[in-house]
């Protein structure tokens, strides 16, 4: 009898007592605040998403009806950024960029996405984007998504004055701000692990505190997307594709190709924000928008219905997975959209530069494919976009998970990974 007393102190007094009471409050807290607070968030915005997906393919078909998109292909792109730069510079909001907000964000993510100046950010990238503009339409999600999530934690943080229960339901405005952006995503790329990741991948660096929540997120987004739009995957192709030696091989060469046209690229961003920088908003627009018109010109008249410089880029992407683009095709169309994407952001235009980049490796895949004669029509199509996009993004693992996702083809995981890697490699960090 005298026993029990004292084997009970001596569980209490234990070295591990405390802190293996600590780790399960802590458990309990996060499982509380996902379920109450991460998992409604994402679903909120993936529902969102689709439904905004839904009205930007009705508008379109409207358009078409009307026989306005044949000709508008290549006036619009000059009207979108001279409206652009108008709504910047009348709206206070000024010079743009999705990178530097995600920056600023680090260390002061409320601040950052308020809700209006949000809005305002995303009206831009509706202008840019609908009106033929070389952006993806990852850039007003994140921005939306990421004002979402600060919303949430506001509301939480007045619950929390008022309610004691709604204390144990905040967390770190970083964190729910992530997990907003990781949904909207998620909910764009039908790729839920891919919008976590890039939601929270900093520099190469990914913390388990940030993507918990994101993931999360991400999963509760995508579900909610799915069951109002399918679950057809953003790059689906016909093709099922085979894991061999020769394909591993050549993806080597295809990443360093990537690697040096990424670069490129690169600089003729900087060299065209360098010198269109200096001049106001609205005129900026107009001298992108312009050279933009001049270069719709050739993609309208060649491929006519197909939009080679304008958007995101996924019917082009759809277009060279056929098969059959001889290689001076593929490098024409990666000339035009490298330089329309470039013009694009120089001339003010504000969108993601996820999906161009996606575009732009594609085609540079599809010469390479082309050039080499190798036997898996698409299959070096979609390596290509692995590494392109991960060489202007200075990102490793982002691009293969996303691949892999927008696909549902494993066997593309290995080139796609060497390719990547070695794109990475070659090109140099800014």
């Amino acid at each position: 009898m005298a026993d029990g007393p004292q084997r009970r102190g001596n569980l209490l007094e234990g070295p591990l007592a405390l802190p293996t009471r600590l780790r399960s409050l802590r458990v309990l807290a996060q499982t509380r605040r996902l379920a109450l607070a991460v998992l409604p968030l994402g679903a909120s915005i993936g529902l969102v998403a689709a439904l905004a997906l839904t009205g930007i393919e009705w508008l379109e078909i409207l358009l078409q009806g009307h026989g306005v998109r044949t000709w508008a292909m290549v006036v619009t792109p000059l009207i979108g950024l001279l409206l652009t730069g108008l709504w910047l510079q009348v709206s206070g909001l000024g010079e743009v960029s999705l990178p530097k907000d995600l920056a600023q964000a680090r260390h002061h993510p409320l601040a950052t996405f308020r809700l209006l100046p949000s809005l305002g950010k995303a009206a831009a990238c509706a202008l840019t984007i609908g009106f033929g503009g070389s952006a993806g339409v990852e850039g007003p999600a994140r921005w939306l998504g990421a004002a979402v999530g600060a919303q949430f934690h506001q509301l939480f943080r007045r619950l929390a004055r008022r309610f004691r229960w709604a204390r144990r339901l905040l967390a770190q405005p970083g964190v729910i701000v992530m997990a907003g952006s990781a949904a909207a995503l998620a909910a764009v790329f039908r790729a839920p692990i891919a919008g976590a990741l890039l939601a929270t991948e900093q520099e190469g660096d990914l913390s388990a505190d940030r993507l918990a929540p994101s993931l999360a997120a991400s999963a509760s987004g995508f579900l909610a997307f799915i069951a109002l739009r399918g679950t057809t995957p953003l790059l689906g192709t016909q093709h099922t594709y085979h894991l061999l030696a020769r394909e591993v091989f050549w993806a080597l060469p295809l990443g360093l190709t990537c690697a040096v046209a990424a670069s490129f690229y690169r600089r003729l961003l900087r060299f065209g924000r360098h010198h269109l920088g200096r001049l106001p908003l609205a005129v900026r627009g107009g001298v992108a928008g312009l050279g933009l018109l001049l270069l719709a010109l050739p993609g309208a008249w060649l491929w006519p219905g197909l939009p080679v410089t304008q958007g995101g880029g996924i019917e082009l992407v759809s277009h060279l997975l056929h098969g059959g683009t001889p290689s001076s095709q593929a490098m024409a169309f990666l000339a035009l959209k490298l330089v329309a994407t470039s013009l694009t952001f120089a001339g003010g235009g504000v969108g993601g530069t996820w999906l161009p980049s996606v575009t732009m490796g594609a085609a540079l895949g599809a010469a390479f494919e082309a050039w080499a004669g190798l036997g898996q029509p698409g299959l070096f199509v979609l390596v290509g976009t692995s590494a392109f996009t991960g060489a202007v993004h200075r990102s490793l693992l982002t691009p293969v998970v996303f691949l892999a996702e927008t696909t549902g083809q494993a066997a593309l995981v290995v080139p796609a990974l060497v390719a990547t890697v070695a794109a990475y490699q070659a090109t140099p960090a800014e």
